[in-house]
């Protein structure tokens, strides 16, 4: 067993790591769930676990822009996660991975969730606000509408800048120019 861990960024992704994502993504979740990955996660960072130089998990962190209360915020969006290779610690270590990346920005980070992954994000070292989703909008660039989403967990990582504490003590809703990450 040879663990290693890299990043890079979106744009630097080899055309074979993001075809072993979007296979991976395919078999879990189906047709549809292949990315393009340099055009939506364009601002992103890829984080890879590999196992003998295959990657056995991934997950992306990108910068996301939202304003609270009239304050501007960059927050990190954390996205894309999945151990390919299931119940063998790899999901962990990305965690882990994130959270030292996270840590060294002083940022906040924050990522949605179903319910079945709290205990996982929890023991990762993350904080859940269940039902987070419903304090931020996205607001459509081309319709200038506010899209909100009602359902899931949030799971975050507060930084330097206190954007959770803030988010959770304000009445108003964090508005976002990214619809997912």
């Amino acid at each position: 067993m040879d663990i290693t861990i890299t990043s890079k960024k979106s744009k630097d992704l080899t055309p074979a790591e993001i075809t072993t994502m979007n296979n991976s993504r395919i078999k879990l979740w189906g047709k549809d769930a292949g990315v393009n990955f340099k055009q939506e996660d364009a601002k992103g960072e890829f984080i890879f676990i590999k196992n003998n130089n295959k990657i056995v998990a991934f997950g992306m962190i990108k910068p996301v822009k939202v304003i609270l209360e009239k304050e501007n915020f960059t927050i990190l969006g954390i996205g894309r996660g999945m151990a390919i290779e299931k119940g063998k610690e790899y999901g962990r270590l990305l965690n882990a991975a994130r959270i030292y990346h996270i840590k060294k920005t002083g940022k906040t980070a924050v990522a949605f969730t179903g319910r079945n992954n709290i205990a996982f994000f929890k023991k990762s070292g993350f904080k859940i606000k269940k039902n987070g989703i419903r304090k931020f909008r996205y607001l459509n660039p081309k319709t200038k509408e506010l899209v909100y989403d009602n359902d899931g967990e949030m799971v975050y990582y507060e930084g330097k800048d206190l954007f959770v504490t803030k988010l959770l003590a304000s009445k108003e809703n964090a508005i976002t120019d990214t619809d997912f990450w």
